[in-house]
């Protein structure tokens, strides 16, 4: 093996257990139903510091979600959800934090917001 694949060979581990503690300090998209209309945005933090993200972008991206499955808007479902993603022992190294939201004055079967609009 070459010296150069032998360093490569030593790399990849090493950054893979990096990425497991990866965190996302950007809200993202993390699930949802578009049948009942429930769409979820989450983002990620280490035990250390919670960052202090923008609610306004989670609303945004939680309407955009909605406006795509055929509803109008979306509606934040009050409170938080924190669960812990990644524990050493009683311990948690990484937290993920969820916001849910209720899609509103639409309808789930695909139609436009066009569509929605003229009814």
């Amino acid at each position: 093996m070459t010296r150069a694949l032998r360093n490569l060979a030593l790399l990849v581990p090493a950054f893979s257990l990096l990425g497991a503690c990866a965190t996302t300090e950007n809200w993202s998209a993390s699930g949802g139903d578009r049948e009942i209309g429930i769409v979820k945005v989450s983002y990620e933090h280490g035990d250390a510091v919670e960052p202090e993200l923008s609610a306004a972008q989670a609303d945004q991206m939680a309407d955009n979600r909605c406006k795509t499955w055929g509803y109008r808007d979306a509606e934040l479902i009050p409170g938080l959800l924190r669960s812990c993603t990644n524990a050493d022992g009683n311990r948690c190294e990484l937290w993920k934090v969820t916001r849910e939201y209720q899609c509103q004055n639409g309808s789930p079967n695909g139609a436009s917001l066009a569509t929605n609009l003229a009814r």
